[in-house]
């Protein structure tokens, strides 16, 4: 947990310092190396963690600023969306007031992959990148925490045992993020508290009273104008931890809970944003408008415009026919006998035990969209 200062992102002044105490970091330069040089990395590790720290050096030489920084992170980003994603589909962005800040309030499937796609459309179109809300489960390695304080994250406390303090750090975070939108810079804040590993979009009232923290004596209508609240969806045609987080349902499912290992949430960060997405859409609502008289009726606008930004891929329906076999759609015709085959290989890929677990998470975003879609037909 940190506190404070320790908790906001770094600014100008502080990037050179920090760079070079990373290049100096054993836990990232032997990560990298291992990474970088797999199979070298195991009969010279030391040999690889010098090579890699000397690459770092030349990489970080001259930045001094996060805009330099994010620069030399957009190289890697690219290459890793090249990579791992098929198709990069971005809606709703040019209509955007670039001279406006946003509190982009996003579904949350991937730990890192979801405000690194935003930041990276945000970038590509020439506009300023967000600020970047992170839970500080998060904060296991120095390093990572540099990282990400310098690629402009700050941490919100959700696992203090002081109520006081935790009250005062999210206070902190909520004032943050009401000042940073004033002054023209934009948020990125998961609708609730971790990634929805069921797949289904909730928002959690307890982020949206975070964000009143800040003024509480101010009407949450007009707290929601100040915000400039966007709803934003992310839909990834494949999840590369979709075995990872069945067995995590159904740990939660027999068990009543799930303990996670030190450094799983890094691990999974990593194969997140390393594995194959196949296709991805990224979809901007609308700014939030009108009267709100409660946190309830908050949440359900912004689910409303999250299930209307979802995208269904074959595998949505494809697993909704397997978890009920009454399910019919015309989407279902279209999925030819060899693409269901990769569906059933990566079914078989996932222990059995967790296979029905697996198999709701992609059926599960399926009955919601088609629920949207059924009402508007009607209107």
């Amino acid at each position: 947990m940190v506190q404070g200062k320790a908790s906001l992102p770094y600014t100008d002044q502080d990037v050179e310092l920090v760079l070079t105490e990373l290049t100096k970091n054993r836990a990232l330069l032997s990560i990298l190396g291992r990474w970088i040089y797999p199979r070298a990395a195991t009969f010279a590790p030391g040999l690889m963690s010098r090579i890699v720290q000397r690459q770092l050096r030349q990489r970080f030489r001259g930045i001094d600023t996060i805009a330099g920084f994010q620069m030399v992170i957009r190289d890697y980003v690219e290459r890793l969306v090249t990579s791992t994603i098929s198709e990069l589909e971005v809606i709703g962005l040019d209509s955007l007031d670039p001279n406006e800040g946003y509190l982009f309030l996003s579904n949350h499937r991937d730990i890192a992959g979801d405000s690194m796609l935003l930041n990276l459309a945000l970038h590509r179109a020439g506009l300023n990148t967000v600020f970047i809300a992170v839970g500080d489960n998060l904060i296991e390695q120095v390093f990572a925490t540099d990282l990400m304080r310098l690629n402009k994250s700050f941490f919100i406390n959700r696992t203090g045992e002081n109520p006081r303090q935790v009250y005062r750090d999210l206070a902190t975070s909520s004032s943050f993020i009401q000042d940073s939108i004033v002054d023209g810079h934009s948020i990125w804040l998961a609708q609730s508290e971790g990634r929805a590993k069921d797949a289904i979009d909730v928002t959690d009232e307890s982020v949206l009273k975070m964000l009143q923290l800040s003024d509480r004596k101010m009407p949450l209508t007009q707290k929601v104008q100040q915000l400039n609240i966007v709803p934003l969806c992310l839909s990834y045609e494949f999840d590369p931890l979709d075995v990872h987080k069945a067995s995590e349902l159904a740990a939660v499912a027999t068990a009543g809970e799930y303990h996670k290992q030190p450094g799983e949430d890094l691990m999974n960060l990593a194969k997140g944003l390393s594995g194959a997405k196949g296709r991805v859409q990224l979809k901007f609502g609308e700014r939030l408008t009108g009267n709100f008289e409660s946190t309830e009726a908050l949440a359900e606008a912004i689910d409303d415009q999250i299930v209307r930004g979802t995208r269904l891929y074959p595998i949505n329906f494809w697993a909704a026919k397997q978890v009920d076999a009454d399910f019919e759609h015309p989407a279902l015709n279209e999925i030819a006998s060899d693409q269901a085959g990769f569906f059933e290989q990566r079914l078989a890929g996932c222990p059995e035990a967790y296979r029905a677990f697996w198999l709701q998470n992609y059926a599960n975003p399926v009955p919601r969209v088609l629920a949207i879609d059924e009402s508007q037909s009607k209107g």
